[in-house]
């Protein structure tokens, strides 16, 4: 009999010490998510009760979610003469001029919530307010309902006499185009106006926007309608660690749900993101923990659909696939060894659980996750501040290995082993692909 003791994962932590070097010799950067349309229900947002505060806190997030910088919401109260100076919000775009330049415009919006038409003398007093003033490049007249004819006549007629500043009349019509297009702020007031695709996408938008995991109920939510979605690589990648940061990927296993090809695609996205995500992760206080286990839950997944080839081969070639940026074999290795520990700790612990080769105890799953980790292939804390436990394994030589490896005296159990170094991609995922097929075969 042989006595080993393995240390529990520690994984890799990615404090501010290791994240400014990074940050500073990476060019890292993500296309931004293209919101499609439909992703709330126009119906469902009530129109005719935002009125006041309501519509103001509506276009507040609104205009956070298209950029706006310097954003004031002005809650002064109502009639001529109150406090918010007529304006109920500030704030600040930067465009791009001919010459490459940015250049800062200042926008006044105001918001005129009506049971009926806007009528000119409502427009008249907003515009006559800010003509006076030439710092403000553009003003935003927005409603609940509808402009009267005669309203946009004046607006146009004044227009042609003042270039400056730019009157924008936005009407419930404009406002539902752009709530579409910027669901994240229709989530943080009206969650009922989503449609199921629009549920998906804020997920995506809030992993990836702002490091920021998806609720259990939304999540149930979704999966109850899974058949209906349109899932991209970034929107499993979103799904899959809102799960694990909520508790356990089993009970909603999205990875096996979906085409191998979004799998992989998924994986691959993952992985050239990662540091990026990490980055968000730290600035929003959040913890990096879900994202190393949702890559590694994608590892598994991935390996166990397509196979240790295919898989081995994405994780050599992926980081060609950006165009004009590299990834030195340094960034690759703190990329994939931190995913290649956590899925192979995991293995160790559930593959040793009931194998009478070995005795141990488990190193990062709890007995719980142990029994129900292998549920994950069917549709169905502060790490810096642990010290890494080191975990007796005894090894019986008189019985034989539960996936079928050939071992002996001098042939040890792989997950005895100590791993010192860094792990060799290929035979860690071969052993990844033998552990999940002996213990959970592909039913044809």
């Amino acid at each position: 009999m042989r006595c080993v003791t393995t240390r529990g994962l520690r994984l890799a932590s990615f404090t501010a010490d290791l994240l400014q070097p990074l940050q500073q010799n990476l060019a890292l950067g993500i296309t931004i998510i293209s919101m499609p349309k439909d992703l709330f229900l126009p119906t469902e947002l009530p129109w005719a009760e935002l009125k006041g505060r309501d519509l103001e806190e509506l276009l507040y997030w609104l205009f956070d979610s298209m950029g706006a910088k310097d954003l004031e919401w002005r809650i002064g109260g109502a009639g001529s003469g109150a406090a918010d100076a007529g304006r109920d919000l500030e704030m600040s775009f930067y465009v791009s001029s001919p010459d490459g330049d940015l250049v800062r415009q200042r926008w006044w919006v105001e918001a005129k919530g009506r049971a009926g038409t806007v009528e000119p003398a409502d427009v008249k007093h907003a515009v006559v307010n800010v003509a006076s003033r030439h710092d403000i490049d553009v003003l935003v007249v927005a409603t609940n309902s509808l402009f009267s004819n005669p309203t946009r006549d004046w607006v146009r007629e004044w227009q042609s006499n003042n270039p400056r500043p730019r009157v924008k009349l936005w009407e419930r019509t404009e406002l539902e185009s752009h709530c579409s297009k910027n669901p994240i702020a229709v989530v943080r007031l009206f969650t009922k106006a989503l449609s199921s695709q629009g549920k998906l996408e804020v997920a995506a938008k809030k992993l990836w926007d702002y490091a920021a995991f998806t609720d259990v109920p939304t999540l149930a939510a979704l999966w109850a309608d899974r058949s209906s979605l349109e899932i991209d690589s970034r929107g499993l990648v979103a799904l899959a660690a809102s799960e694990i940061a909520n508790g356990s990927v089993e009970e909603r296993s999205w990875a096996v749900f979906v085409d191998e090809d979004i799998v992989l695609d998924a994986l691959g996205d993952g992985l050239i993101n990662f540091l990026y995500l990490l980055f968000r992760a730290h600035e929003a206080g959040v913890r990096a923990d879900p994202l190393v286990r949702a890559l590694s839950y994608l590892l598994l997944v991935a390996t166990y659909r397509c196979g240790e080839s295919v898989v081995s081969d994405l994780l050599e070639r992926v980081w060609e696939s950006v165009a004009e940026r590299e990834y030195p074999a340094e960034i690759r290795r703190v990329v994939v060894q931190p995913i290649l520990e956590s899925l192979s700790s995991e293995l160790r612990d559930v593959c040793t659980s009931d194998c009478a080769r070995i005795s141990t105890k488990p190193l990062v799953l709890s007995d719980r996750e142990v029994r129900t980790y292998l549920q994950r292939l069917s549709i169905g804390s502060d790490h810096d501040a642990k010290t890494p436990e080191r975990v007796l394994m005894f090894e019986s030589f008189d019985e034989p290995c539960r996936i079928g490896l050939a071992l002996d005296k001098q042939c040890h159990c792989p997950f005895g082993e100590q791993q010192d170094g860094d792990r060799d991609v290929r035979p860690t995922l071969e052993l990844v692909r033998l552990v999940a097929m002996s213990r959970h075969p592909k039913r044809e």
